[in-house]
């Protein structure tokens, strides 16, 4: 995901501080966007959480990293609200720091959560401007991850921080039309949020995907793949129980790279060898982005499960890209944002219907040349959102907000 430098190099007068509760080397995101700021010449800083693995580089790609000592873990609110509370403490502190010998003319602050956009107080009082990065749209997590209800006092107090997050920032950024549009609902001017999607490319891994079948000793039968978090959201068992009602004949195995709570993969390994498919599902673990992209390119057919909530309703996730990117064909969910943007570029089946699942599977799996038009659709689709555009989208963002800067 190297970008290369601008021929002028970066610049003294352009000074950016990224912010971000994530770890830097693993988000695609945060640091495809950082490194497009370097491409367009300005001096880059990341305030990120230092991986479980340990310390970065300080520099990846002329962006320089000051990472936070602290452990992120999925658990319950009071775990999150300790971890959110530590990182914009921390981060605070490094950022005033950095901007008082670097004076930054642009704070790039990304949510989750959506109140670390005032770690930015103290340089935009002093005319910096404040731009915030909404990934997700945080009352739909806390409904999705908690099963709340929307009236739920947890979640209406989400939504009031996210407007005050988004006022007091100079501009915002969606992840994609569905959280714009939640957004905008809820009370911020339209005028005030742009679209940037996630990123996407149609560069090849340098991985050679028939090395990895020779590693993972797959050398027959048709491959599933699932490169990504692995958590309830995800709804793997529905995929799994769906793998156990097809013909065995079929000869289907699936591959799951990515990184989840350790009891919830023993769940699904057990649940895998219950079906009676346990030598057919591998868990890899964690893998480069690279790595990942070699994996689905050995998948049959590109699928992505989802559960239903109202986070997976507004959802865009970045297989759908890479799997339309690799030309394979599409299962999904039936969920509102997934359905308006592919409608007739992929194959649908009911969220948590392991029989609607298997006979999809079974349908692609037994013909996928007739649903060469739906490849071709998912590919134009896709196209739309390809890195350079929103590149420059992210630097049209960056403009206006210079526009603003107090001088």
């Amino acid at each position: 995901m190297a970008t290369e430098l601008s021929p002028g190099g970066p610049s003294e007068s352009k000074r950016v501080a990224v912010v971000a509760y994530t770890e830097y080397p693993w988000d695609p995101r945060v640091r495809r966007e950082a490194e497009s700021l370097v491409y367009e010449g300005y001096t880059v800083h990341a305030i990120t959480v230092r991986p479980r693995s340990g310390c970065s580089p300080t520099n990846i790609n002329g962006v320089s990293l000051h990472e936070v000592p602290l452990l992120i873990r999925r658990g319950g609110k009071a775990r999150y609200i300790f971890q959110y509370a530590m990182f914009f403490l921390l981060s605070s502190a490094i950022l005033w720091g950095l901007h008082l010998r670097h004076r930054f003319t642009l704070v790039h602050v990304h949510s989750v959560p959506d109140f670390q956009v005032f770690c930015g107080i103290p340089p935009r009082v002093a005319g910096t401007s404040v731009l915030l990065d909404l990934h997700e749209a945080m009352p739909e997590i806390l409904a999705a991850r908690f099963r709340l209800d929307e009236k739920s006092p947890w979640v209406r107090v989400a939504a009031v921080l996210e407007q005050l997050s988004c006022h007091f920032a100079d501009h915002v950024i969606a992840a994609n039309d569905g959280i714009r549009r939640a957004v905008i609902e809820r009370g911020t001017p339209g005028d005030k949020v742009s679209v940037v999607y996630n990123p996407w490319s149609a560069e090849e891994s340098q991985s050679n995907p028939t090395s990895l079948l020779g590693e993972l000793g797959m050398l027959r039968g048709q491959i599933l793949v699932h490169a990504g978090g692995i958590n309830p959201e995800r709804d793997l068992e529905t995929l799994l129980v769906a793998m156990a009602r097809l013909p065995k004949e079929m000869d289907i195995h699936l591959i799951v790279a990515g990184e989840g709570d350790s009891d919830y993969v023993a769940d699904l390994g057990r649940l895998a060898r219950d079906l009676g498919i346990g030598k057919q599902v591998q868990f890899l673990g964690k893998v480069s982005h690279d790595r990942a992209i070699a994996l689905m390119s050995l998948a049959t057919v590109g699928i992505v499960t989802l559960e239903a909530n109202p986070l997976t309703q507004i959802a865009w996730p970045s297989r759908v890209m890479e799997f339309a990117g690799l030309r394979k064909p599409l299962i999904v969910p039936r969920l509102s944002f997934l359905q308006e943007t592919l409608q007739e570029a992929a194959q649908y089946y009911e969220p948590g219907n392991p029989d609607s699942l298997a006979r999809e599977l079974k349908a692609v799996l037994m013909a996928p040349d007739r649903l060469m038009e739906a490849v071709a659709k998912a590919a134009e689709v896709c196209r739309g959102f390809e890195w350079g555009k929103m590149r420059d989208s992210l630097a049209s963002v960056y403009r206006r907000l210079e526009g603003m800067r107090v001088a």
